[in-house]
């Protein structure tokens, strides 16, 4: 697929968005064994911070995974058929790929927001021995739920933007492996 002026800027944003929760994560993993085998202390909030970043960086990097062709797939039948079959049989895998990742999306939405009400219970503790009384209210937990709808619906996004360069590879008489000119081309 011919990358677009907005196609690589979004990866590119993706890219040092996912390095810095990965650099954070690094440091705050680091700074915990430090703590606790070096200090003989402990950071209460490290492992759930790790936890909601790891949770946030697997999501986000569903899509580099997707465009590497590291999702689980079968392309056995797609290699096998002939280009038109092969094509339309991209095109309707493609669907079904998109409707799950939006419905995917739409569930985890609605399970974000009905339990996600509690704050935070780690920042909670962290606000609390900052400010003591007046501290300010925890974000919700609904920001870790939240997530899956955001990895759900760039990935379905992703695979949209595949079933339209397998609809030109079609008019335009490519092939499935090297659709519309691009010799590397969407994920089968």
């Amino acid at each position: 697929m011919t990358r677009t002026a907005f196609h690589h800027g979004f990866r590119t944003g993706l890219k040092a968005l996912l390095v810095a929760l990965m650099a954070v994560l690094l440091t705050v993993m680091v700074a915990q064994v430090i703590m606790r085998y070096g200090l003989n202390s402990s950071l209460l909030w490290s492992e759930e911070l790790c936890r909601y970043l790891l949770i946030w960086t697997s999501f986000l990097a569903m899509i580099f995974a997707y465009e590497r062709g590291e999702i689980a797939a079968l392309s056995i039948l797609a290699n096998a058929l002939p280009r038109i079959p092969a094509l339309v049989l991209a095109i309707l895998g493609c669907m079904l790929s998109a409707a799950l990742c939006v419905t995917l999306a739409w569930y985890g939405y609605i399970y974000a927001d009905l339990a996600g009400s509690q704050p935070i219970p780690a920042l909670s503790f962290i606000l609390e021995d900052l400010f003591g009384a007046d501290a300010p209210q925890a974000p919700r937990v609904f920001w870790v739920y939240f997530a899956l709808p955001v990895g759900m619906t760039l990935l379905a996004l992703r695979i949209i933007a595949d079933i339209a360069v397998y609809a030109r590879a079609w008019v335009a008489g490519h092939s499935l492996h090297a659709p519309a000119g691009d010799p590397g081309g969407p994920n089968p």
